[in-house]
């Protein structure tokens, strides 16, 4: 993708499960499995199962699309390497401080879903949020590369697969465990990605900060 100074992405370079954790908290079943559940709670389970796949296999692609082609407008900005990186970073902690902060806010329980308005609105914005599509599309820009890129869609991928096997298990696994070890695994991985986040803002204004007032 970008090419450019390649100290700047060496700096601070998300391993294979990093993204996987991110994605998870941004995309992930720790956000979904209540609100599916609510939402598919007078559905049988052939039903469930139906909307379950659609469900990841719409957001599977939208994101996908989403990804590649935000990233290859991205580059056409010519923006540097430690500009987008210094941005990429700013998203993601935007995007940890909302997923802090939506834990003390009421949630409203979905209505039931009837027809193609109902599986949309667990997509959007059940997975696929603004700010979750932000963070992808920062990440594919700073991917480096058709490999780094790969494994960036493929750590969503990976996620939408998670998606699809707690949706597919939804009420065996809420009526084991309960909507409470949720609510406390999405705040703390909330709070990971926080420090992940000030550590890419960290790392990119340092690399900005000695290349001097205008980076190219």
């Amino acid at each position: 993708m970008l090419q450019g100074n390649a100290s700047a992405m060496d700096a601070y370079l998300l391993t294979p499960a990093n993204l996987i954790v991110l994605f998870f908290m941004v995309f992930g079943p720790a956000k979904l499995l209540v609100p599916f559940h609510l939402a598919t709670r007078e559905m049988d389970t052939r039903s469930l199962r139906a909307t379950a796949i659609k469900v990841t296999a719409i957001s599977s692609i939208t994101l996908t699309i989403a990804g590649l082609a935000g990233g290859t407008m991205m580059e056409q900005w010519r923006i540097s390497v430690p500009v987008m990186q210094l941005a990429g970073g700013l998203i993601l902690l935007l995007v940890a401080l909302r997923l802090v902060m939506a834990q003390y806010g009421e949630q409203l329980p979905p209505p039931a879903v009837s027809g193609g308005s109902g599986v949309m609105r667990l997509i959007f914005p059940g997975i696929i949020t603004p700010y979750g599509i932000a963070a992808l599309i920062a990440l594919m820009t700073l991917s480096g590369g058709v490999q780094r890129s790969a494994i960036v869609l493929g750590a969503m991928l990976i996620v939408m697969a998670l998606n699809l096997l707690s949706t597919l298990f939804v009420r065996p696994i809420l009526h084991r465990v309960g909507p409470m070890p949720l609510h406390i695994l999405a705040a703390i991985l909330a709070v990971q990605q926080v420090a992940i986040a000030l550590q890419v803002i960290v790392m990119a204004a340092g690399e900005i900060h000695r290349a001097g007032p205008w980076v190219s």
